[in-house]
């Protein structure tokens, strides 16, 4: 009987461990709903009210600005980000023929311009020739007048014997060598005048030729100055699309890109697929950017393609440009639920 009792004490207890088991296994094989509880909590965690993505501000308005002739791009005036006003400096371009026509036509202007100021030279100086030439020719002519009247007066007393012979000849002589000393300085009065004209019409042509070398060389910086690309507008320089050294012409049309009202600009982001599901054009959206209002700046989507979203904004900043890093917040709504 002694033997039997510790033996009856184990099975007892073995029993009753069996049984807490297999109440355990039981209770814990009949409680779906906790499990269902937390799946639910984990959906709601990967589906948040609210996104707030990083996008770069781009422009809504570009201007592109070609190269308007053939050459090798020389130079950038303005780096990208900076901001530029209508009829700036933004490059130059190196056209060899241009140069050498601009040199062509600035040799000839020279050539011309000495030309003129040496028959300008010349015209004084054939004026006052002209001038002695007349003064000396009406001398001259002054003293012949009285000669020939003396002759004149002589040769009609030697016709009536009052004078002799021998003055008469000598008032002859006096008289011939006056008419042929008038004759003379009155022959150097007209050449001097005929100069003086001669120059006076080579002048007039010159300085037409002048004006004309001059239009020519204006025409010639005028093309020269085509190889200088100035800003169409007022804005900031988003790109440039050339490296100094590259040839250029008008077949590129974007050289330099300027974006243009900076008052509406646009951000764009790109969500991952579970939120991109649940964004539509039209939803409000929040710029955030450090440079501009500390309240940020109300947006909308304007479009929702190929994984990225476009999101619009007025700009009450100057400070705000493209370029830019935002931080966008969007409110998302809540999925829809399961069948």
């Amino acid at each position: 009987m002694r033997r039997r009792k510790p033996l009856l004490l184990v099975t007892v207890a073995v029993a009753a461990l069996g049984a807490a088991a297999a109440f355990w296994l039981l209770r814990h094989r009949t409680r779906p709903a906790p499990a269902a509880h937390h799946a639910g909590v984990g959906a709601s965690s990967a589906f948040p009210s609210e996104l707030r993505l990083s996008g770069t501000i781009r422009a809504r308005q570009i201007v592109a600005v070609p190269a308007s002739v053939e050459g090798i791009l020389e130079q950038f005036m303005v780096e990208p980000g900076q901001e530029i006003f209508e009829g700036q400096l933004l490059a130059r371009i190196h056209n060899g023929g241009l140069e050498a026509a601009r040199q062509a036509a600035q040799a000839d202007l020279e050539r011309a311009e000495a030309r003129v100021r040496a028959l300008e030279s010349g015209l004084i100086a054939a004026r006052l020739e002209a001038s002695r030439s007349r003064a000396e020719a009406d001398r001259v002519r002054s003293d012949f007048e009285r000669i020939e009247r003396n002759y004149q007066r002589h040769q009609f007393l030697y016709k009536e014997g009052a004078v002799a012979k021998l003055v008469f000849e000598k008032v002859q002589k006096e008289y011939e060598a006056a008419r042929q000393d008038k004759e003379s300085v009155e022959e150097m009065a007209r050449l001097a005048d005929e100069r003086l004209a001669a120059l006076t019409k080579e002048l007039d042509s010159a300085r037409a030729s002048l004006e004309e070398k001059r239009e020519a060389l204006e025409q010639a910086r005028q093309n020269l100055a085509a190889a200088e690309v100035h800003s169409p507008v007022d804005g900031v320089l988003l790109a440039r699309n050339r490296q100094v050294g590259d040839p250029v012409g008008p077949h590129v049309q974007d050289l330099l890109q300027i974006a243009v009202e900076l008052s509406s600009l646009e951000v764009v982001v790109e969500p991952e697929p579970p939120a991109l599901e649940r964004i539509r054009p039209g939803q409000d959206a929040l710029v955030e950017v450090v440079e501009g209002p500390p309240s940020g700046m109300p947006g909308r989507i304007v479009s929702v393609e190929q994984g990225r979203v476009v999101v619009e904004f007025s700009n009450p900043s100057p400070a705000v440009k493209p370029g830019m890093t935002a931080q966008v917040r969007i409110s998302l709504p809540a999925p829809a639920a399961s069948q």
